[in-house]
């Protein structure tokens, strides 16, 4: 398997577990910052529009879409070049977000709506920044400016990126196998006796087995020493 094809069925695994984990809030109707919000808006839009063009399992009618909607031409995607727009988006969107951060705390719901309400955690889940934004989310979340499996999420593959146990079960890794052919399977778990118990506390609605049959992964469960040996 080239490095391409790769490269893609983990952001599609990425992208899946955000679309089918994730779960709506609902708020009050409040006074929004309605700049604020066009900007996340936009930083949305890219965000996670690259990572459909990236995945390329969208229709032709979704693809000019997104075109249209990002300010891009078919040529910006073209082989190796999505990639490197990816990291290019990447990079613009987390200055914008720090930024935001900086004035304003976390954009939540109460100031901005949704959908911009995920729009600076999907930017910062997908950074190397989660570590120094978590506990920030985990306020916007216990203030319910974003939903609670969005902070599992976030949990999940900060501990993950640690080489701990995750909680949820929210996380998939790839890796070369020691025959060299790349695989993907869930990171280990933390009490995989009540895992099940800890996702609907937080709003998951799809139980572990479930979760990973969506996504078409194995459901094996591996212990950390167990991981290093596949």
């Amino acid at each position: 398997m080239n490095i391409h094809k790769m490269v893609i069925i983990v952001l599609m695994i990425s992208f899946i577990s955000c679309k089918k984990q994730d779960v709506k809030d609902h708020s009050d109707h409040v006074e929004m910052n309605m700049d604020l919000k066009n900007e996340l808006e936009t930083i949305l839009i890219k965000d996670q529009g690259i990572r459909e063009l990236v995945n390329g399992n969208v229709s032709d009618e979704r693809k000019a879409e997104l075109l249209v909607q990002m300010q891009i031409n078919e040529s910006d995607i073209e082989g190796i070049k999505r990639f490197e727009l990816m990291q290019q988006i990447d990079s613009i969107n987390l200055a914008k977000i720090e930024k935001i951060i900086a004035e304003y705390g976390y954009p939540g719901k109460s100031l901005v709506g949704e959908p911009a309400n995920k729009a600076a955690l999907y930017v910062i889940q997908h950074s190397k920044q989660i570590g120094t934004y978590l506990p920030l989310i985990r306020k916007a979340s216990a203030a319910g400016d974003i939903a609670q499996t969005s902070l599992a999420m976030m949990e999940d593959r900060n501990l993950m990126e640690q080489g701990q146990e995750q909680i949820y079960g929210t996380q998939i890794k790839g890796k070369a196998n020691k025959q060299g052919a790349w695989i993907y399977f869930l990171w280990p778990v933390k009490n995989t006796d009540s895992v099940n118990l800890r996702r609907k506390e937080v709003g998951f609605d799809q139980s572990l087995e479930e979760y990973l049959k969506s996504i078409d992964v194995e459901f094996q469960l591996y212990t950390l020493n167990e991981v290093n040996e596949l």
